[in-house]
């Protein structure tokens, strides 16, 4: 502390300056539990902060693996598109041929060829796309460019779970960050709602000083080294301060218990709606399997009668959309149901176990 004063000091005026220091500690005696209760309070609060890192990471983990995943649909598709390309230019030769030589006309020509523009169109976009997805990864990633990305890997995940209460079970024993999060909350604003007679309670404070140093000029007659005091303090307002006080905490409370039970239902309900989710998009991949491999026999036999004469080029082409079609469908039916895995895994609090992650969450206090 620094300061100056003007003093009368035995009937003579004094210009006195200090420069002073000293240390102060004051503990509490008595106070009903309410510092305690701070305390735990506070405690609790840092165990939420700790799962919103937690939520955090999941939420970083989840776009991550979302465009990890849309990059390897993509890249699925890519050889299908390739093939279909190369399949389309030879085809548009043999019609050139034909149509030399008599066998076909020159509107099948065309047709062919109208073909081959459009298989050259969705190869570029897909392209592009692929290129897109590649530089988007890299951002998330934290890659810094797309040609630091390694070539994408089928996404290998633990089996789906196709029962909405395992699941549910699953997210109520572990819990994502956001649930556990809003929980430590509501708990800290219950642990802050004290009784009326708590409040009323009266505060015993011991307070010990302790001077550290001290230049007065000119030097006072007495000097202070240390000191002790016991103080008793009982406030008791009037108008209703304590209970709207009180009021306050409790509403608060019954605030954050609401929005924790708003986020669990709301997580619990997604859940539950996966698992009937990823079980049909398994059974429709599995369909499409079947179906590509039923047009591969298809696109044989064709391609052998179109050179026998007994399919016509707009037939042929027919055949060769359809299972591309089908080859689409199915990447995107199996990036949906990896999409659907993923956030499974995230809505349990199990994604970070998953990738290894769990080391960036801080560890909370013993």
């Amino acid at each position: 502390a620094r300061g100056q004063a003007s003093e009368t000091e035995f009937n003579r005026p004094i210009d006195r300056r200090t420069e002073r220091s000293e240390a102060q500690l004051r503990w509490n005696l008595y106070n009903l539990g309410n510092d305690a209760a701070e305390i735990r309070a506070v405690t609790i609060d840092e165990l939420a902060a700790i799962e919103e890192v937690r939520r955090a990471q999941e939420e970083a983990s989840e776009r991550i693996g979302n465009a990890y995943l849309e990059l390897l649909r993509l890249e699925s598709i890519l050889p299908y598109a390739a093939e279909r390309l190369l399949s389309v230019q030879r085809l548009v030769q043999q019609v050139r041929q034909q149509n030399e030589s008599g066998k076909l006309s020159d509107a099948e020509v065309q047709q062919a060829e109208a073909s081959l523009l459009d298989a050259e169109i969705v190869f570029q976009e897909m392209v592009s796309d692929q290129a897109g997805a590649r530089r988007r990864l890299a951002v998330l990633a934290g890659a810094g460019a797309a040609e630091d990305v390694r070539p994408v890997v089928p996404l290998v995940l633990p089996p789906a779970n196709g029962s909405a209460t395992a699941g549910e079970n699953l997210m109520l024993a572990a819990g994502p960050g956001l649930v556990v999060a809003a929980r430590e909350r509501a708990r800290a604003a219950r642990e802050r709602v004290r009784p009326l007679v708590s409040l009323l309670a009266p505060r015993v404070d011991l307070e010990v000083r302790k001077q550290l140093g001290n230049r007065t000029s000119p030097q006072l007659t007495t000097e202070q080294q240390h000191s002790w005091l016991v103080t008793a303090r009982w406030d008791f307002p009037v108008g209703g301060e304590l209970q709207s006080r009180q009021a306050e905490a409790e509403r608060r409370a019954e605030a954050a218990e609401a929005e924790a039970q708003r986020v669990a239902n709301g997580i619990s309900a997604e859940l539950a709606s996966l698992g009937p989710r990823i079980a049909e998009t398994e059974n429709t991949v599995a369909r499409l399997d079947r179906q590509i491999g039923q047009y591969n026999v298809l696109v044989r036999a064709g391609e052998l009668q179109f050179e026998a004469g007994r399919r016509t080029v707009a037939q042929l082409i027919q055949l060769r959309e359809s299972r591309f079609n089908a080859q689409q469908r199915r990447a995107e039916q199996a990036s949906r149901l990896d999409g659907a895995r993923l956030r499974q895994l995230t809505l349990s609090g199990a994604l970070l176990d998953t990738f290894g992650l769990t080391a960036l969450v801080p560890v909370p206090p013993p």
